[in-house]
C-alpha cells in the first residue's frame, strides 16, 4: 500500500506551517515540557535548531506532521539518536504519527545512528506511549514526578529506547 505522506528536510520557509503545528502542542501542554507561552521565536529556534535534522511531513502538499532527528549526546554518545514529534491536530488518528516514527528510524539509520532514545516521554500521553511500544521501543526507566502536568499535576516520565 503506498502512502500518499511524504518528508522532506524543513526550511526557513516552513515557519509558518510549522508554527500551526508546533503553537497548539505548546499551549495545550501534557507533550512536552515547553511553557505554555513559549514565543514563536524561541520555540521556532529550537525545533529548527542548527543541532537537529528538522523535517515536515506533506500529505499533498499539506504540512500535517513534523520530527527532528538529533544525537542524544556529543562526541562519543552521538551515535544514539534523540528525536521529536508532533502531529497537526487535523491529522491526528490518521496513522501520520505511526509513519513519523517508522521514516525517522530509517532517517536515524540512513545518518549511521545504531540506537534511538527518548529522553522525556510523559506517561500520561498516552498514545505517544502506546505508539513507541507498538513500534519495538522499550521503557528503560522511569522518572518519578518529572512533568508539572497543567491538569494532572506532577506524572513520571518514561525513557524509551531501540536498537536501530
Amino acid at each position: 500500500m503506498n502512502s500518499p505522506l511524504s518528508a522532506r528536510i524543513a526550511s526557513n520557509k516552513d515557519e509558518e506551517a510549522l508554527w500551526g503545528i508546533l503553537e497548539p502542542m505548546v499551549r495545550q501542554g501534557g507533550t512536552y515540557v515547553f511553557s505554555l507561552d513559549k514565543s514563536k521565536k524561541s520555540m521556532m529556534g529550537y525545533w529548527m535548531g542548527a543541532d537537529k535534522a528538522t523535517f515536515v511531513v506533506e500529505n499533498e502538499g499539506i504540512v500535517v506532521g513534523t520530527f527532528y532527528l538529533k544525537a542524544n549526546q556529543e562526541g562519543l554518545g552521538d551515535h544514539i539518536c534523540n528525536a521529536g514529534f508532533v502531529v497537526s491536530r487535523d491529522a491526528e488518528g490518521q496513522g501520520v504519527g505511526r509513519w513519523m516514527g517508522e521514516f525517522a528510524q530509517a532517517a536515524a539509520q540512513s545518518r549511521g545512528f545504531l540506537a534511538m532514545q527518548f529522553n522525556f516521554v510523559i506517561q500520561s500521553n498516552q498514545k505517544a506511549v502506546h505508539l513507541w511500544k507498538s513500534l519495538g521501543f522499550s521503557v528503560i526507566g522511569e522518572i518519578p514526578e518529572a512533568y508539572r502536568h497543567p491538569e494532572l499535576g506532577l506524572v513520571p516520565a518514561l525513557i524509551f529506547h531501540k536498537k536501530l
